[in-house]
């Protein structure tokens, strides 16, 4: 007797699955709430349950479905599970963004999803290559805590030996954040 093998999804959904996925692991409130652990020790699994409550919601009421409605479901999960409280807008933006994605999929357009998934391995590329150049620095910083005599090919050390008393412009990276120096 030959198993049963599940039955195949259909490619919208499909689609629309690997575009919710997208979606909540580029929201920075859930992507910080499961880098601090703000939900646990297993906030990582909590996410991924999150995105199967939204795909399976959107699965029974579909085209019922209002951005407003979604915005409160996103809301809800994240102060429930997350203990965040949002005040920055982000749910209703990632609701309307995954209303709008469920319209396009449900429709056979998998545009959003291939400009997420584009979107997902240009950020995977810039992530590495920052991981990389992160780890040289930071072996640098390691080497220069224990002698402050050592010679470094660190430009910002030189100007920080001239220039003591003059108070510099803040280093912003291309997120916005600012970069914090040691004097």
């Amino acid at each position: 007797m030959a198993a049963t093998a599940p039955a195949a999804q259909h490619p919208n959904k499909l689609a629309f699955e690997e575009g919710v996925s997208y979606i909540f692991h580029n929201w920075t409130a859930l992507k910080l709430a499961v880098e601090q652990d703000w939900g646990g020790v297993d906030s990582a699994e909590k996410r991924e349950w999150f995105i199967d409550v939204i795909i399976d919601h959107f699965g029974k009421h579909g085209k019922k479905l209002d951005i407003d409605e979604v915005e409160d479901i996103l809301a809800q999960i994240m102060t429930d599970e997350f203990n965040a409280t949002l005040e920055d807008d982000s749910p209703y933006l990632v609701a309307k963004h995954l209303v709008l994605l469920f319209n396009q999929c449900i429709n056979g357009n998998y545009e959003e999803v291939e400009r997420l998934r584009e979107k997902a391995k240009t950020q995977n590329a810039f992530v590495a290559s920052t991981c990389v150049k992160q780890g040289n620095d930071s072996d640098e910083d390691d080497e220069d805590e224990g002698d402050d005599s050592q010679d470094t090919n660190d430009k910002n050390d030189d100007q920080d030996d001239d220039m003591d008393d003059v108070p510099q412009e803040p280093l912003v990276d291309a997120d916005g954040w600012e970069i914090v120096r040691r004097k």
